[in-house]
Parts: structure tokens; C-alpha cells; sequence
């Protein structure tokens, strides 16, 4: 029995959206960005986590608890902006280094 092979569906490029034709077409990318560097400052302070506790469980559960050393906050929510993010490097730094924050 022989199969015939599948062809992928081919979308014609005007059935690609085009952003400029979208309404708030000057917001999107500036919305893109902000996510795009949030989620970077989150992602560089997991890795220094995981890098200080050696254990993704440990580094996971320290980022998502409130932290005496940020007043009570927790960690990813600082990763919001670039200062929360600067603030809760510092402790990790210092948890690394072995002083206190």
C-alpha cells in the first residue's frame, strides 16, 4: 500500500496579518519590547538562582516566595523592572558570596 506524502498548506502572504494595518499599530512593538525585557531580566536572574542553589527546585521556590531581604516581596515580581531586578541580583550575589544582602 502505498502513502501518499503529506503536503504542508501553503497561506498565500495576504492571509499573513500585516501589523501596520492593525489599529494601535505604534503600541504593539513598544508592548513587545517591554515583554521582551521582562522576560529577559527574568530569565538572566533564574540562571544566577539555579547558579547559587545548584538546584532548580530550591532556585525556583526562592524566586516565587516573599523575601525578608526585599521587604517582603518575592523575587520574580522585582524582575518586573530593571531596578527590582538590579535588587534581587544583589541578594543572590550576596547568598553566593556568602554575606549578607
Amino acid at each position: 500500500m502505498e502513502v501518499a506524502p503529506i503536503e504542508p498548506k501553503q497561506k498565500s502572504i495576504e492571509a499573513i496579518p500585516d501589523p501596520s494595518n492593525t489599529s494601535g499599530k505604534n503600541e504593539q512593538p513598544i508592548k513587545v519590547n517591554q515583554e521582551l525585557e521582562r522576560l529577559s531580566r527574568v530569565a538572566h536572574t533564574s540562571i544566577l538562582a539555579l547558579h547559587v542553589w545548584e538546584d532548580a527546585d530550591a532556585a525556583i521556590t526562592w524566586l516565587s516566595r516573599p523575601n525578608q531581604s526585599l521587604n517582603g516581596q518575592i523575587p520574580l515580581v522585582l524582575c518586573e523592572t530593571e531596578s527590582g531586578k538590579k535588587q534581587v541580583q544583589r541578594v543572590l550575589h550576596a547568598l553566593e558570596w556568602g554575606s549578607p544582602p
